[in-house]
C-alpha cells in the first residue's frame, strides 16, 4: 500500500477518536508503525515524534480537518 493511503486510513481513525477533545491539534503519523503524536502544533508535534522515533518520516494532518494547511485563492 502507498504510504499516504495507509496514513490517510490511520488518519480516518485517530480523527474519529480524538477530533471531539483535540479538533485543530496537530497530529503527526509515523506510517510504518501506525503510532501518533499529537501535539499544539506542527512542531511540537514533530518533536514528540522525532524523540521516539528519530530517524523516521511523518505525515502531518490537523485534527477535525481534512487538510492540514491551505495556501491559494477561493
Amino acid at each position: 500500500m502507498i504510504e499516504k493511503e495507509k496514513v490517510d486510513k490511520i488518519f480516518i481513525d485517530i480523527n474519529r477518536k480524538l477530533s471531539s477533545k483535540y479538533k485543530g491539534k496537530m497530529v503527526a503519523i509515523e506510517p510504518a508503525s501506525g503510532d501518533y503524536f499529537v501535539g499544539s502544533s506542527t512542531s511540537d508535534a514533530y518533536k514528540k515524534a522525532s524523540q521516539k522515533y528519530p530517524k523516521k518520516k511523518f505525515f502531518f494532518k490537523r485534527i477535525g480537518f481534512k487538510y492540514a494547511y491551505f495556501v491559494g485563492n477561493l
